[in-house]
């Protein structure tokens, strides 16, 4: 069974899709295959992630909307190229997993629904109480985030008030968007618990998305 895990960045994807690839997977890393694409600006990175929101800075950076177009239009390609690769594979019998980025769903719907054909696709969920400790994280190990027009300050609100307030809001608006193209949610307490082994959560994709 080929899967994709969706959710917003920092909610354990990359965590999930590593143990999958030590298992057998074919792993895809999208921030991996972007950051790859935009050349030997990131050559000497160790962590692909932090280059690329470098890169691309906080919404109220000079150069932000431009990188931030960029980055969807690197993004699209990237899917596109793991759609063909899924559907050209010659040997079938190896699973795959797909690693997204947090910014996925603003992928046209085309690109969407041929990735959903070709494989199940599988939300980390997120529950409201941890969206502080998601922000904390966020600022102490920075990710691309594309924020699609969601951030707006107030008059007078400094950058660093307006980027917590509408983080917040960005995530709500993003979890019922993930919540809609998944075929599997993951409740935050099973897939952050860390009694939960990668057998037990493929076992459980398994059974769920097989009744």
């Amino acid at each position: 069974m080929h899967l994709t895990l969706i959710g917003m960045s920092g909610t354990g994807k990359s965590h999930w899709s590593k143990k999958m690839e030590i298992l057998g997977y074919r792993r895809y890393s999208c921030d991996e295959l972007i950051a790859e694409r935009l050349g030997e600006e990131f050559e000497k990175t160790g962590k692909a992630t932090h280059s690329l929101a470098k890169w691309m800075g906080q919404p109220y950076s000079k150069g932000y909307h431009e990188a931030e177009a960029m980055y969807l239009e690197l993004e699209s390609a990237v899917i596109a190229q793991i759609c063909d690769d899924l559907e050209n594979a010659t040997q079938k019998d190896i699973p795959v997993v797909v690693d997204t980025t947090g910014s996925l769903i603003y992928l046209q719907e085309t690109i969407l629904k041929r990735l959903r054909n070709l494989t199940r696709t599988v939300l980390l969920n997120l529950s409201i109480d941890k969206h502080e400790e998601l922000f904390e994280t966020y600022l102490q190990d920075p990710k691309p985030v594309i924020w699609n027009g969601k951030y707006l300050p107030c008059e007078g609100e400094n950058p660093q008030k307006a980027l917590s307030r509408c983080f917040g809001e960005l995530l709500v608006y993003r979890n019922k968007r993930y919540a809609l193209m998944s075929d599997l949610e993951l409740d935050y307490t099973f897939h952050h618990s860390p009694e939960t082994t990668v057998e037990d959560l493929l076992e459980f994709v398994g059974i769920s998305l097989k009744q």
